[in-house]
């Protein structure tokens, strides 16, 4: 017989069950995604009993996902071994005529690949931007594009982290005395207090 579980597990297992449940039509939604007319090319007529092809715009191949999906993994278990060094025990490693070869989802891919055109995009804006305020060049370099995408990595990542990339300290703002034209002060303005000087003070 199933032992009960109690209400705080219960909970947990509802909010787990969930974040399952959001997980498969997430990718269900985005593995359909790339097949929608908005990234697909338009098909060219075909005749009687022939099958239509459904061919996708991609900015990135599947193949590159697989060789960085790779070198995260190769990066990882260097950083487990380095880890494993520092404590002083044996771990074991990925074989290196077999290596661990990650896949990534459909669903993930196309996210991915919307994010990345994102992000090339308001870099780009913002080095049209930066080209269009200095208008001393005629069209976009790699300095003005280094500049974008520095702006677009603030906008995006720079909120997310705990403290400043770069703290400016500015210089305070100095209040002048207004003077009339003679010379004096205002009525309101007082006199600056001088102390007693300490010899005054013993005597």
């Amino acid at each position: 017989m199933p032992s009960k579980v109690s209400a705080h597990r219960a909970s947990a297992n509802a909010i787990a069950n969930g974040a399952r449940e959001i997980k498969k039509a997430t990718n269900k939604v985005w593995r359909l995604a790339p097949k929608c007319p908005m990234f697909t090319r338009k098909p060219k007529p075909t005749a009687k009993g022939e099958k239509k092809v459904v061919r996708t715009k991609r900015l990135i191949s599947n193949h590159a996902y697989k060789i960085l999906a790779s070198g995260a993994a190769a990066h990882a278990s260097a950083i487990f071994q380095n880890e494993a060094k520092a404590y002083r025990i044996n771990i074991d490693s990925e074989s290196k005529r077999a290596p661990w070869l990650p896949s990534v989802a459909p669903g993930a891919v196309a996210i991915l690949e919307q994010f990345v055109c994102a992000y090339a995009q308001t870099a780009t804006q913002h080095a049209m931007d930066i080209r269009v305020g200095l208008n001393s060049h005629k069209r976009l370099s790699g300095k003005l594009m280094k500049l974008g995408f520095d702006q677009a990595d603030s906008d995006i990542f720079g909120s997310t982290m705990p403290v400043a990339k770069t703290q400016i300290i500015c210089a305070p703002v100095v209040k002048k005395r207004a003077k009339s034209k003679e010379g004096e002060k205002h009525e309101d303005e007082d006199d600056d207090y001088n102390p007693p000087d300490a010899e005054e003070d013993e005597e």
